[in-house]
């Protein structure tokens, strides 16, 4: 019996070293599973660290660029628009010279040059308008026709004085119409609109020309003088012809002696002379 009592403690005993082992094995099998596991998990959280960090940087860049792009066109914008404020006072300051505007570069860029060559080129034209006006109100040879000399020259029938005045009031209504045209609002505004630019910069233009105080009181005064100067000039053409035809009618009345119209006539010298002082006095 207790020989059999040793068996089963032994039995026991052995049984219970393979139970620890067992428990220690499988303890171990855990302790690794769970650093595994811890490894694993690090592994990854680092991972996702790594993406995030990126994701971040690149949200940053991205922000940055946005805010350089930003500076790069409104500061573009500030430098653009003070060349444009400083050309268009140098414009209005030239006294409307030909030299002067037919010599200018742009001097700005992108959709500012766009503005900045449309103004240009409307200075251009209403200088070169202008100046053909001007020098048809102060055509020299139209003063010389009523004169003594020319009487002698192309009297009595007149027929190149005649011709000349019906081609210069002609050339002289063309010339006054385009200014006219050029002078409106509505051509000032066609002209922007026809370009293929933002709202921001036609607005702009119109600011210039037509918000413009100064410049667009100058634009009335000189568009009301036209008006006024092409009526007057219509009269000088349309008075002149009359008083040749009056002299070709009175050919046989009239001679120039020293130097002076005379007639044989007094009621025709006197109607000559009424027609003379009514053009002048225009």
């Amino acid at each position: 019996m207790k020989g059999e009592a040793k068996e089963k403690t032994k039995e026991e005993k052995s049984k219970n070293k393979k139970d620890k082992a067992k428990i220690n094995n499988s303890s171990k099998e855990e302790v690794e599973e769970l650093s595994n596991s811890n490894k694993n998990d690090s592994s990854k959280q680092g991972k996702d660290g790594n993406k995030l960090n990126k994701v971040i940087l690149t949200i940053l860049l991205i922000l940055v660029i946005f805010v350089v792009a930003i500076g790069i066109i409104y500061g573009g914008r500030i430098i653009n628009k003070a060349k444009l404020d400083r050309e268009l006072e140098n414009l209005v300051n030239s006294g409307n010279s030909s030299e002067k505007l037919e010599n200018t570069t742009t001097v700005t860029s992108g959709e500012f040059a766009v503005v900045e060559e449309t103004v240009k080129e409307y200075f251009k034209e209403y200088s070169n308008l202008r100046q053909q006006f001007m020098e048809r109100v102060n055509d020299s040879k139209l003063q010389s026709i009523l004169t003594p000399e020319n009487y002698e020259q192309d009297g009595p029938e007149f027929t190149e004085s005649i011709n000349y005045i019906n081609t210069a009031k002609k050339e002289f209504n063309n010339i006054s119409d385009g200014l006219l045209n050029l002078l409106s609002r509505e051509n000032i505004e066609e002209r922007i609109q026809e370009k293929n630019i933002g709202d921001y910069y036609k607005e702009l233009y119109k600011e210039y020309f037509i918000d413009n105080n100064e410049l667009s009181a100058t634009f009335q005064e000189t568009y009301q003088d036209t008006l006024d100067d092409r009526t007057l000039m219509n009269n000088l053409y349309d008075n002149e012809i009359e008083i040749l035809s009056f002299l070709t009618e009175n050919k046989e009345h009239w001679e120039v002696l020293d130097n002076k119209l005379t007639f044989d006539n007094q009621e025709l010298a006197n109607t000559f002379n009424e027609m003379k002082n009514n053009l002048f006095s225009n």
